[in-house]
């Protein structure tokens, strides 16, 4: 509309920043992103896996497919949180493009940075987004966490990726609502109506898996229910004030600094905080299974009715297989509702009427 009302040369002249501004979003993507496509993958009996085969190219493909500046939308009070590093920026960007695809009303996006990038380089990278994506510093989370009490979680932090997502959703989510969401989900349909309002994220939430990924000496010690089913996955964790008492925290912390780079027992630590005091998130928001690992054939998550799903480690090639998929349709993400979603559009028209 600015376009249409503004004289010409004013109108030339946003046309031409917007296109200067796209352009340097896309050269930035493709100069940090961009892999060698590797020529070992058309071997047809090179002994690769088709589905991993599969993934390998996929993910090549959407390194060298950079994403256009997107439009705005409306605002949500809640902070999505994520930490990455560098190597998986175009993970956490695919991430973050089926996010801005799928919701309504966009969350403020924080990420939490290993300290190995820039944020300069990163504003570039991820300036297709429509508003500012704030970037906190390792630094910055340990100094929250020495400054809340808990010198133990800022080691932690300084130690690994798994000790800073803890301090981050810690610190975090005692000052708002924080939605924590790992760079490995895929976002399919809009989550609001399953999260629920922000300011009754009061307890700990977290996703619910059928393994048991824990440490189980950690969890015998502190609370044994955490080995029994349903088990807790941290891929997705909401919160707005304490994840648990101190002292229980401050212990668990201090069991977990010897094993800085097992990932279990940071979701040892989430899982003890959700069967204490917390609870499940609802089982649609995120598939979390790996049956179809190794299959040519991937499960639907839309006829399955998921909102998200979270591909652990092994399933990466999954990941960039489905987040392909998404790049290449042509409708938005949320086009095929569920039954559910269905029916309360209906019950809202019908009020209407």
């Amino acid at each position: 509309m600015v376009l249409l009302h503004a004289d010409p040369f004013e109108a030339s002249t946003i046309w031409r920043e917007m296109t200067d501004y796209a352009q340097s979003t896309l050269s930035a993507q493709r100069k940090a992103l961009s892999r060698k496509f590797a020529l070992g993958l058309l071997r047809p009996f090179s002994g690769m896996n088709i589905s991993v085969r599969l993934g390998e190219i996929a993910q090549t493909v959407l390194s060298r497919w950079p994403i256009l500046p997107q439009a705005a939308k409306p605002t949500a009070n809640v902070s999505y949180l994520t930490v990455s590093d560098r190597a998986h920026w175009l993970m956490l960007r695919e991430s973050l493009f089926s996010l801005h695809r799928s919701w309504n009303f966009l969350p403020k996006i924080t990420v939490v940075s290993d300290d190995w990038w820039k944020a300069d380089e990163f504003a570039e990278v991820f300036a297709w987004w429509s508003t500012p994506i704030a970037v906190l510093t390792r630094q910055e989370v340990c100094q929250a966490a020495s400054s809340a009490g808990f010198p133990e979680l800022a080691n932690y932090a300084q130690e690994s990726l798994y000790g800073l997502k803890l301090a981050a959703i810690v610190t975090q989510a005692r000052k708002q609502p924080v939605l924590f969401v790992d760079a490995d989900i895929l976002w399919f349909r809009d989550p609001a109506s399953l999260l629920g309002d922000p300011v009754l994220w009061d307890k700990p939430r977290a996703l619910r898996e059928n393994n048991c990924h824990q440490r189980r000496e950690m969890a015998l010690r502190h609370c044994p229910q955490v080995l029994e089913p349903p088990f807790v996955n941290s891929g997705i964790v909401a919160l707005h004030g304490e994840l648990m008492a101190p002292e229980p925290l401050r212990s668990l912390v201090q069991e977990a600094l010897p094993n800085p780079q097992d990932s279990s027992c940071e979701q040892t630590i989430i899982a003890t905080a959700v069967k204490i005091d917390g609870e499940l998130l609802p089982e649609k928001l995120s598939l979390v299974e790996f049956d179809d690992v190794n299959k040519f054939r991937c499960r639907n998550i839309w006829d399955e009715g998921y909102y998200s799903r979270h591909y652990v480690n092994w399933m990466r090639h999954m990941f960039y297989r489905d987040a392909l998929k998404l790049r290449l349709r042509r409708d938005r993400l949320e086009a095929r509702p569920s039954s559910d979603a269905a029916c309360a559009r209906s019950t809202q028209m019908t009020q209407r009427i």
